[in-house]
């Protein structure tokens, strides 16, 4: 799945969303999503219950997430500082909330790295072909709406599944299986980003 696809048709229900947010400035929402980013990471690392909320602070930084920009274009507010910002502090929320993940104990340092990189990547590839002239890329497997619908769902089962095994010498928690999922599937889909922006770019 790839829910970046369908930003459009999230518009119906982000208006509204944005409604109550109108007089805030929208980089100050984007700071909002960067600290609940960051409150998401730290709650998880700490463990036990707070696992449970750090499921509620993600929503938070989620739903910040998606308006900021909405109220811009609703206020006529849109910039190119204004989206700079945005991209610089949804990498900053990535890595907080991943590094969260990685140092707690129910994952692996060298599992989350991969999974940094590939992460990373997909985004970088995914504005390096706006940088380009073209549009900006979407495509492929694991796009930043889908990571955070997978997010949500792995912190509920890391929340309700204790228990654990090693295979291998691979743990195998909920939340070390969701970072070995976003290595493989960030990686692939930087990839394919990659490809779709070289082809694009025409013979050389």
């Amino acid at each position: 799945m790839v829910l970046d696809s369908y930003r459009s048709t999230a518009d119906k229900f982000l208006i509204p969303l944005s409604k109550p947010f109108m007089k805030i400035n929208p980089n100050t929402i984007s700071l909002f999503s960067l600290i609940f980013a960051g409150l998401t990471g730290l709650l998880f690392y700490l463990g036990g219950v707070l696992i449970l909320v750090s499921f509620a602070t993600l929503v938070l930084s989620a739903l910040f997430d998606a308006i900021d920009g909405k109220v811009a274009r609703l206020r006529n507010l849109s910039s190119k500082k204004g989206d700079l910002m945005d991209h610089v502090l949804d990498r900053y929320s990535d890595i907080l909330i991943m590094l969260g993940f990685i140092f707690s104990v129910h994952a692996q340092v060298w599992i989350g790295l991969l999974a940094v990189i590939g992460v990373l990547l997909t985004s970088y590839m995914g504005v390096q072909s706006q940088a380009l002239g073209l549009k900006r890329n979407y495509s492929g497997i694991l796009g930043r709406a889908d990571r955070l619908v997978f997010m949500l769902i792995f912190i509920l089962l890391q929340f309700f599944i204790s228990y654990h095994f090693v295979i291998y010498g691979v743990l195998i928690t909920p939340i070390n299986v969701l970072l070995i999922w976003f290595a493989i599937a960030g990686n692939i889909t930087a990839v394919m980003r990659f490809r779709d922006t070289y082809s694009a770019l025409g013979p050389s």
